[in-house]
């Protein structure tokens, strides 16, 4: 199979005028519009809205369909560096009448009248969410569930009624659901990359798919393999992918700009054993999802490039994603071994199931050392130490520049996307060192910390961030706009900071 197994998501269009009174009744000389009539009110007591199905219901007032959405407008509590995740309320909403119309098998194009029952500053999260929400990753079912229905966004005079507040209302709204759709269609793919079987998704598989990607949008690929990957030094992913008989894969994509010159890394394993240090069975079908770092790096980038505003082709962007599978088998390899990366930097394995930073030492090298980057970004379902650390909603950033973690996490709450730093702590950078060779790749003490100290040996002493997203890479219900399985979290993200960093300075 060539194509990426997908369910499409709802159409979304901005139309003018008002076709429904405060009440929702049709006006004088107006034809009635098809549909539901979206409501919004306070959550029931007691109650914190969550996206769930169930905090939406259907009704009727002034003999039209309606169809009420429980919101909670508050802004949460600030994150790390004062994020606030700003339109969460109005996602989950999105979301939870998304699943509530799913479930109800309604076909009806839903209208949501803006700024009546949505302020024009919110509709870009509410859209967000209701195509999110109910995207399921259902591709291979008999009879996989419906899509929710299309969304229309009506935007109806300001506060003076008049036309030119109605223009200027549109003109933003627009943008807003066009920003929305653009977004959704990236963390989509995303999902789409993460949720895909291991059966079909070999490196092979999974690279050609991102090098289609990332070509479509502008970018330059090529896919390093055999004999090129023993020549260029690739030491990490040969060790990892030895094991398997799908051979491993490095995807190296490039759009040269004049701005800043930016490095993403992401982690490509495409289903992970654990190696001879074998995983437990239970949850071992999810190992499927341990490339979504690399599904979120290609597709954001993807987004990006294919973007063409002003000022954002300049940016220099390089994408690596390097790809394995990590199988257990007689020529997999083993704790004890000692494994010469890119560059020439040498490894101590003491744990076949760290096989992630193993890959990502390989790519960070050779991606700097081809584009000689101002930023380095890594991204990765790294540790299950992160997990216990922040739970299954934030992920971890963990940097070696302030200005890059703060605007991680800046991007993060602009995407609906929690992050959180950890430290790199000077007294644990002695754990990473080896007595056999120049680092050891998994020693004792806090996980993410330490998996993270090892990759800063290979970033140059570049400006970089690595963000571990083990716990939010996945979920196991839906929950806000995040669907079961793959969420594609750091998508979003990432295109923020992308954007962002095309007015950062060039070394």
């Amino acid at each position: 199979m060539s194509e990426i197994p997908s369910r499409p998501l709802p159409g979304v269009r901005v139309a003018s005028g008002r076709t429904t009174t405060s009440d929702h009744t049709t006006p004088p000389g107006h034809a009635p519009a098809a549909g539901s009539f979206l409501v919004t009110r306070s959550p029931e007591p007691g109650r914190a809205p969550r996206g769930h199905a169930v905090e939406a219901r259907a009704s009727t007032r002034g003999g039209r369909s309606v169809v009420e959405v429980e919101v909670d407008a508050t802004a949460p509590r600030p994150g790390w560096a004062g994020a606030v995740d700003v339109g969460i309320g109005y996602r989950r909403a999105g979301a939870a009448v998304a699943r509530h119309l799913r479930d109800a098998r309604h076909a009806d194009e839903l209208v949501v009248s803006v700024p009546g029952q949505v302020p024009v500053g919110r509709v870009g999260d509410l859209v967000l969410g209701y195509l999110l929400g109910a995207r399921g990753q259902d591709v291979f079912a008999a009879r996989p569930e419906p899509v929710a229905p299309d969304l229309v966004v009506e935007v109806s005079p300001g506060a003076d009624g008049g036309s030119e507040s109605r223009d200027d209302d549109e003109a933003v709204v627009s943008a807003a659901v066009a920003a929305a759709v653009d977004a959704a269609r990236a963390t989509a793919l995303a999902r789409d990359l993460a949720g895909a079987p291991a059966d079909l998704k070999t490196p092979e598989w999974l690279v050609s798919r991102m090098s289609e990607a990332l070509t479509a949008a502008g970018m330059q690929a090529h896919v390093i393999e055999g004999e090129e990957l023993e020549e260029s030094g690739f030491g990490g992913v040969l060790a990892v992918g030895g094991g398997s008989a799908a051979a491993p894969r490095v995807l190296v994509a490039r759009r040269p700009g004049t701005g800043p010159r930016v490095l993403l890394v992401g982690k490509g394993i495409t289903f992970d054993t654990g190696g001879i240090s074998v995983k437990p069975a239970e949850g071992m079908h999810l190992m499927r999802t341990d490339m979504g770092g690399s599904a979120a790096v290609v597709a954001a980038a993807a987004a990006f490039c294919a973007d063409d505003r002003d000022g954002y082709a300049g940016l220099d962007l390089t994408v690596v994603v390097p790809s394995a599978e990590n199988m257990l088998s007689g020529s997999a390899y083993r704790p004890g071994d000692v494994v010469t990366h890119v560059g020439g930097t040498t490894s101590e394995v003491t744990n076949t199931d760290a096989e992630g930073r193993m890959v990502l030492a390989d790519a960070l090298a050779h991606g700097i050392a081809e584009c000689d980057p101002d930023v380095v970004v890594d991204v990765a379902t790294l540790t299950g130490a992160m997990k216990v650390a922040l739970g299954m909603r934030t992920g971890a950033v963990m940097a070696t520049d302030d200005d890059l973690a703060d605007r991680v996490s800046q991007a993060g709450a602009g995407a609906g996307e929690r992050w959180w730093r950890l430290p790199l702590p000077d007294n644990l950078r002695g754990a990473v060192s080896s007595t056999i060779a120049d680092r050891r790749q998994a020693p004792k003490g806090p996980g993410a910390i330490t998996a993270a100290l090892f990759l800063e040996g290979f970033v140059d002493g570049r400006p970089w961030a690595h963000l571990d997203i083990a716990g939010p890479a996945r979920s196991p219900e839906e929950i806000d706009e995040v669907g079961p399985v793959a969420t594609g979290f750091a998508t979003r993200t990432l295109l923020g900071l992308l954007r962002g960093l095309v007015d950062r300075p060039r070394a």
